[in-house]
């Protein structure tokens, strides 16, 4: 494993929601640290808190207890404002439906955390169309989603997660609607992009292939982790 510090850390992450019967306990406390520049696979059956892990550790949720630190921050200590900008600007997303503006062009859904970031001009056109070029859709700039195909849509969907350089990119079944040749087309996308840019990637799959791909996999099951498997020796 490498010798840096990692770039994510959780210790005894929890979640719990209310239910009419009860605490509903999803996530039963997870401590794992991951590195800059792995692929991680997240795998286990239905129900066993993937997304939910997924969800907060891109701040799109907070844990009940425990913490989770990204790049030395402690996430779960932000106020609402300033956890909107640290996602805004350290983390990616990916999701299993492509979440694209329909009345937006390709080139304006991928320049879009830019703007939030309230970042405009020349230099963040140039990076969006290098972004597209880069998943090889240099044609398509000005194609609205519905023109676009399946995996033409997640294509963009993965040039958005990239536009303000997150070191981390989370990915929730992002081939879960494509058909086999599109899901291996964007698997492989996915891995050229981390390894080129020495990007972490933390994948939710239920690709057993894919997952295979990966530096490390973590299995959950019943909210906790069942076993973390070591694929490549990175």
């Amino acid at each position: 494993m490498s010798a840096k510090p990692p770039i994510l850390i959780t210790r005894n992450l929890v979640k719990h929601y209310p239910t009419a019967s009860g605490a509903l306990e999803v996530l039963k406390g997870i401590d794992v640290a991951i590195y800059a520049g792995e692929i991680i696979a997240i795998v286990g059956p239905s129900g066993v808190g993937k997304s939910t892990f997924l969800n907060i550790l891109g701040a799109l949720d907070r844990p009940t207890a425990g913490e989770v630190e990204i790049d030395g921050t402690l996430i779960s200590q932000l106020d609402d404002s300033g956890l909107a900008q640290f996602r805004n600007r350290t983390i990616g997303f990916v999701f299993q439906f492509h979440h694209l503006l329909p009345e937006f062009s390709a080139l304006e859904n991928v320049m879009m955390p830019a703007l939030i970031a309230r970042r405009n001009g020349h230099e963040v056109v140039a990076r969006a169309k290098q972004l597209l070029a880069d998943v090889g859709l240099a044609q398509r700039l000005s194609h609205r989603p519905g023109e676009l195909s399946g995996g033409e849509q997640q294509r963009v969907a993965v040039a958005r997660a990239l536009m303000n350089a997150p070191h981390l990119v989370l990915a929730d079944e992002p081939s879960g609607n494509l058909d086999l040749r599109a899901s291996e087309s964007l698997h492989q996308l996915l891995w050229n992009l981390s390894r080129r840019d020495g990007r972490t990637f933390i994948i939710v799959t239920h690709n057993l292939e894919l997952a295979k791909k990966a530096d490390r996999v973590i299995e959950l099951f019943d909210g906790r982790i069942k076993k973390i498997h070591q694929i490549t020796g990175r």
